[in-house]
């Protein structure tokens, strides 16, 4: 009988990209058809690399010099079958391996997916000129030598396909997801006092809409509710809201305030998906979202949860109004939210469609 494939995952761990690690690790643990081979990519990281001035201000550079020497020594130590890269950036110096050994790349953007981040930073378009087509000449050239691409949107998908000419049959969608036996609904946890609880969780307070929110807990007439802020920021709330900060991902804390919670807010001004909209659909909670990038495809409007147009504050405060003023809406639709959750967000099955996925591009 033959040893099971040793497969490579080089992911950086910048952002939600540490909480997609975490759940890979997890889902992954217990498996025995392939040997996983993790290859964290650190932004910061005590090498070489950091103490080059050139290289060190440059997080795409030094974070693909990264990638390459780790997937380098790791076939050298033993042989690899297969690998996975995530996202884009750490694949484009690592061209010579993925020519050797069959790989994947993993991501939730395209440069022009961006460009929604580009504008709300402030900073000029990717495709301006010629650093512009240079740009995308690389990442069409990244996407070519790839076996297949992991999507974690359709939104993204199209763009592959469409702007960067990679063949449908070798792109997966494998959407945000999560352990739906950890992140569950737990009503014993829910206050029988009538206030209705929000929980918004974005480390950048201002892209992910957090100052909107803070907006409406300060000028709406309603006294029956409770904002949970889970963010990076601090600063000084005002009545009826909470910030935590230095929750850790998948933590007790964190499960423990979706849990408590009756709807997820998360008004994104650019994003291009959210495992944060997953977590909480899995616990049980409707959710108000942005349809930005991805992630007006975790939210079906009406059904379990509000779509509102991104930096519409008048359409959020009524959103938001309309639905702590129907506690019975809020638990029809976070039962139709955990039940789309565990068809379409489950960990456990999107690690097994993935893992086919890539077994059958990679031909391991």
């Amino acid at each position: 009988m033959s040893a099971p494939p040793r497969i490579a995952f080089a992911i950086e761990t910048t952002l939600g990209n540490a909480v997609f690690l975490q759940n890979l690790k997890s889902a992954m643990a217990a498996r025995t058809d392939i040997t996983p081979v993790w290859l964290p990519i650190d932004e910061h990281a005590d090498d070489l690399w950091e103490g080059l001035p050139l290289v060190r201000s440059r997080l795409s550079l030094r974070g693909g010099l990264r990638t390459r020497s780790a997937l380098n020594q790791a076939l050298a130590r033993a042989p690899v079958q297969a690998a996975v890269v995530h996202t884009q950036r750490m694949a484009h110096l690592a061209h010579d391996f993925m020519g050797r050994v069959p790989s994947v790349v993993s991501t939730d953007a395209t440069p022009s997916g961006l460009e929604d981040y580009l504008r709300y930073y402030g900073l000029r378009s990717q495709h301006a000129g010629w650093v512009g087509k240079a740009k995308n000449a690389l990442h069409r050239r990244t996407y070519s030598i790839a076996k297949g691409m992991l999507s974690f949107s359709e939104f993204t998908k199209r763009s592959l396909v469409e702007e960067y000419g990679v063949p449908r049959a070798r792109v997966h969608v494998v959407w945000p997801s999560v352990d739906t036996r950890l992140w569950r609904p737990a009503p014993e946890r829910k206050a029988r006092d009538g206030v209705v609880r929000l929980l918004f969780v974005g480390g950048d307070l201002g892209r992910k809409g957090g100052h909107l929110l803070l907006r409406w807990a300060r000028e709406t007439r309603l006294r029956n509710w409770r904002l949970d802020l889970v963010t990076s920021d601090t600063f000084e709330a005002p009545p009826g809201v909470r910030v935590h900060t230095g929750v850790r991902p998948n933590s007790p804390e964190l499960i423990g305030l979706a849990q408590a919670a009756d709807l997820f807010v998360l008004p994104t001004m650019a994003d291009m998906s959210s495992w944060a909209i997953a977590e909480a659909k899995a616990a049980g909670l409707a959710v108000v979202a942005t349809p930005v990038g991805g992630v007006g495809e975790l939210v079906r409007d009406g059904v379990d949860g509000r779509l509102v147009i991104p930096g519409d504050y008048p359409a959020l405060a009524r959103a938001l109004d309309s639905l702590v003023s129907s506690p019975d809406t809020l638990r029809t639709m976070g039962h139709e939210a955990r039940r789309m959750a565990e068809e379409r967000m489950d960990l456990h099955a999107t690690c097994d469609q993935m893992l086919a996925f890539i077994r059958g591009v990679t031909g391991v």
